[in-house]
């Protein structure tokens, strides 16, 4: 049920392994309890962006995950924190500062259909 969703700067595909990063995101959310079989990953390319002062040439991540909602703040941190860091590891491979981001959303289980 719980989705990872990366959305990238198409210009870092040849500096950051796209693949590796989210195997990487779905196996640390399965280490913090949650059925790997019942995790969706992806990553989006994003074809233009603007990126703060860097403008067009800028370098940005921003994983977006998405989860059943009911859970309080602590096991959402459990959850997004080491995210977070693995998100960073990959952006300090950027020739210049990558902006990486994470935001936790709640779904609603009545209008989630699975």
């Amino acid at each position: 049920m719980p989705h990872i969703i990366v959305e990238y700067s198409k210009n870092l595909e040849g500096i950051i392994e796209i693949p590796a990063l989210i195997s990487d995101l779905h196996n640390k959310l399965a280490e913090q309890g949650i059925d790997s079989a019942r995790i969706k990953s992806r990553a989006i390319a994003c074809n233009h962006v603007v990126v703060g002062d860097k403008g067009l040439s800028g370098y940005m991540m921003h994983l977006t995950l998405l989860i059943l909602e009911g859970r309080d703040l602590a096991t959402k941190k459990t959850f997004g924190d080491p995210l977070y860091q693995i998100m960073n590891d990959y952006a300090a491979r950027a020739p210049e500062e990558c902006s990486a981001t994470l935001e936790i959303r709640d779904m609603n289980p009545q209008t989630y259909y699975m």
